[in-house]
């Protein structure tokens, strides 16, 4: 028996990949300098505090309709990632970060602080929990540049509690992995 939902253990498997992509890097990676050049950057502020991925960062081809996006900070300890599902239909626009369950296939945000806490958008506290704004959507030429801000909720079961806020993000990438 399920100690709870098989629904939640899809979301927890959803934000594991996406934590899980954030922070994985080859070791050539991780010897590199964290504000070395690399295939894009991505930027956010959590708490005050300006985190800036450039060798720690991928946009990432996840199926035929989504692009994940993804850094973490220069310790490897806080991540955040950016799932645009049907981005190869729907291109440069906004995609607004609803609540939610990972069954409802929506974009979706999230955050995690110290290797451990998970946040996720799907969980957050209102109907809408934030945006991505996709200013430049290149697929052949693999470019795309844009901005996001998001406030995440704890997800269940994972010793998570509260929300945590991501702002003043932006992402710019020339190559998807």
């Amino acid at each position: 028996m399920l100690p709870f939902p098989k629904r939640l253990y899809k979301s927890a498997l959803l934000l594991a990949v996406l934590a899980t992509a954030a922070c994985a890097c080859s070791k050539e990676d991780a010897a590199a300098d964290p504000t070395a050049e690399g295939d894009g950057t991505i930027t956010w502020t959590h708490n005050g505090t300006t985190y800036t991925s450039k060798a720690y960062s991928s946009a990432i081809v996840d199926s035929d309709t989504s692009l994940l996006i993804t850094g973490s900070s220069a310790d490897m300890k806080n991540a955040v990632s950016l799932r645009l599902k049907k981005i190869y239909k729907l291109g440069a626009t906004t995609y607004d970060l609803k609540k939610g369950s990972v069954l409802n296939n929506y974009p979706a945000a999230g955050l995690t602080l110290n290797s451990a806490t998970q946040y996720l958008t799907l969980y957050g506290p209102g109907a809408s929990n934030g945006s991505v704004v996709v200013t430049q959507y290149d697929r052949a030429g693999q470019k795309i540049t844009g901005t996001f801000s998001f406030t995440g909720g704890a997800v269940p079961n994972s010793g998570s509690t509260g929300t945590q806020s991501v702002t003043d993000g932006s992402f710019s990438f020339t190559r998807f992995r």
